[in-house]
């Protein structure tokens, strides 16, 4: 396919100022030029008539520089027209696949993150056993009945070989994120959505700026998904209100009063 599959036949112009124009400019120039100061109603009447005359001459350039524009602009809106409607169903075909592909991903973040839990629970657990084993052993010691001090050994034994075997699994276990697709870019971050702007107002009012010409609040979008997608935590997670905090396992979505937090995957073919 070609570089330029869209193209222009058949157009040719070049914008130019009439001759009469340029002698228009002068004169109103001129007449300009010669009124120093407006002291007497001669005066006045004298600066009147170059301001008339500029006034004209302004009238005149705006409405004919609107009049040659007009089918510049006309064909500008039928190339825009013809691209879009050659592209309709190519468009609904990338937003389909698109979307199938975000929903894949987002899968396969929820199935690496169950797993990543699975792997800290398995640790844990293999501390817990350690620790029983260790207070068995310990208390073996002072265990006056043979019996008794050999199954608590035997036990020790069992728990340690039990914990060994969950690190060992644990860190042997490799997370399979799948084959990913030459060119496709996968990004996951958090985005919100402003439910009350009243009350995140007065609970973040440094992510609100005043604008003087329209006296209306702007919200610094870019500053709050700064925040929220900031390695380690951001502002929102050094809050001292338990309720703003994060109720899901992996801390991440916080709930700033006023904002709906939430995750979402997006991807891209480069």
């Amino acid at each position: 396919m070609s570089d330029q599959p869209v193209v222009l036949r058949g157009f040719a112009g070049e914008p130019a100022i009439i001759p009469d124009a340029y002698s228009l400019r002068t004169a109103a120039l001129a007449a300009a030029g010669a009124v120093a100061r407006v002291d007497d109603d001669r005066d006045q009447a004298t600066a009147v008539e170059a301001l008339r005359m500029l006034k004209d001459l302004r009238n005149g350039i705006e409405t004919s520089r609107k009049a040659v524009k007009a089918p510049v602009l006309a064909l500008g809106r039928r190339i825009d027209d013809m691209a879009s409607e050659f592209l309709e169903n190519c468009n609904k075909q990338e937003g389909r696949l698109q979307g199938m592909i975000n929903h894949y991903q987002q899968h396969q973040l929820e199935v690496k993150r169950e797993h990543e839990l699975e792997l800290v629970n398995q640790a844990k657990r293999a501390s817990e056993m350690e620790i029983e084993a260790g207070r068995l052993r310990h208390d073996s010691v002072f265990e006056k009945d043979p019996t008794q001090r050999a199954g608590m050994l035997k036990r020790a034994d069992e728990l340690e070989n039990e914990a060994l075997h969950a690190r060992m699994s644990g860190e042997l276990a490799v997370i399979d994120e799948g084959d990913k697709p030459k060119g496709l870019v996968v990004r996951n971050r958090i985005n919100f959505q402003v439910e009350d702007a009243i009350v995140f107002v007065q609970g973040y009012p440094q992510f609100f700026k005043w604008n003087d010409d329209t006296e209306t609040l702007k919200l610094d979008r870019q500053s709050i998904l700064d925040e929220l997608n900031r390695d380690g935590g951001g502002l929102f997670h050094r809050t001292h209100f338990p309720e703003e905090l994060s109720a899901s396992a992996d801390r991440r979505l916080v709930r700033p009063p006023g904002l709906r937090v939430y995750e979402e995957t997006k991807t891209h073919v480069r």
